[in-house]
């Protein structure tokens, strides 16, 4: 079974970045926004879990029939993610009675004299580079001063931008959001006063009204997250969020043509993890196609850290903070082209890491495929 869930804070959200904040050495909590898959997969399949009626502790020895059944839906806590298949979180706006879904602009987009254009790979550069070899310069054959832009566009834009059409319109960060500061003391607990130089400051978000967070779910049902509506906690300090079950989720962007058009790029809509940094160790790009594919160029903005923490018991007794690793940022764009046949695998693009459960599984790697010519 397929649904999409609708998730609304109820009060403003707090998502840590990859940044260390201990008490007594760190001052500012900085917020990721959105929340990456980590975040929204636990916050799922806590949900699952409370309202199967199955302790926490039955759940994670998985002695009885019932919390056997449960790991096999949601995975254990060590490693897996069981039958659960997540697609996102994306952001949504509700308009005119539809939710309108946003997603992370494409790297590729440059603004120019007001408006917006493609860059796209060179046939031949006429000058030498340190680039990887192979790989040409993205580029864009104008007298003019190109500027880099960020944002977000509409699932509409997207869909021309994959035809090759450049966006007619970017929306900026806080057409979605604000970002709330606010202060606070450690207390000394013993005396209740105020302990001296623990001032901190923590960044949380509060979503503009009608603003939500959406994701695709597969392998559960709605009645696996005890109805079609309710709450959940979200984010640090377990925040209040109301979700809905979507039955009718529409295809979010253009399905890959099949086979592959000769120059065809992918553009990243969640952050993605490879064991070689940018691409998979040795550029094996194997594993995402069917077919002889040759990478051609790669705009790839600043790595994304992204860390988090272990829930099971006996690593949360040690070192219980999982290993910090930069991942590729949503919005990222690779381009590609063959000379035979070629046709997209449908696997998440993103790879795992030895030892963690499945990350294409819970939203990483979610990508939209498009084309592109040489400038």
């Amino acid at each position: 079974m397929s649904f999409a869930l609708v998730i609304q804070p109820h009060d403003v959200l707090l998502f840590r970045d990859g940044k260390p904040f201990s008490a007594g050495t760190d001052i500012r909590a900085r917020s990721l926004f959105p929340p990456t898959p980590f975040t929204i997969q636990g916050a799922i399949r806590a949900r699952v879990l409370f309202s199967s009626g199955v302790s926490p502790a039955a759940y994670v020895s998985g002695k009885t029939q019932e919390a056997q059944k449960l790991q096999e839906l949601i995975g254990t806590p060590k490693d897996s993610y069981g039958k659960l298949q997540l697609w996102g979180p994306f952001l949504a706006n509700q308009e005119n009675d539809r939710w309108v879904r946003y997603f992370p602009l494409p790297a590729d987009i440059v603004r120019l004299s007001g408006s917006y254009a493609l860059l796209q790979p060179l046939k031949k550069s006429p000058w030498q580079s340190n680039l990887p070899a192979g790989l040409q310069t993205p580029w864009l054959r104008t007298p003019e001063r190109l500027e880099e832009v960020r944002g977000w566009i509409s699932e509409d834009e997207l869909g021309r931008y994959l035809g090759g059409v450049a966006p007619g319109k970017v929306y900026d960060e806080s057409e979605f959001v604000e970002r709330e500061h606010r202060f606070g003391i450690a207390i000394e607990r013993a005396r209740r006063t105020v302990r001296e130089s623990y001032l901190y400051l923590a960044e949380f978000l509060r979503l503009k009204e009608g603003v939500a967070f959406w994701v695709d779910v597969e392998g559960i049902s709605e009645t696996d997250l005890g109805g079609k509506t309710g709450l959940l906690q979200l984010g640090g300090e377990a925040r209040a969020a109301y979700y809905e079950v979507q039955q009718a989720a529409p295809d979010l962007i253009p399905t890959p043509p099949n086979p592959l058009p000769d120059r065809f790029k992918v553009v990243l809509l969640t952050p993605a993890w490879f064991s070689g940094g940018w691409q998979p160790q040795g550029g094996n790009w194997g594993q995402f196609f069917y077919g002889s594919v040759r990478l051609v160029s790669a705009i790839i903005p600043r790595y994304q850290p992204i860390g988090g923490a272990y829930v099971d018991d006996r690593r949360r007794r040690g070192a219980f903070q999982k290993p910090m690793r930069r991942f590729v940022p949503a919005g990222s764009v690779y381009f590609f082209e063959h000379d035979g046949t070629a046709s997209w695998t449908g696997r998440p693009f993103t790879e795992t890491p030895s030892g963690e459960g499945n990350y294409g599984q819970i939203g990483f790697g979610a990508c939209a495929i498009g084309k592109w010519n040489y400038a």
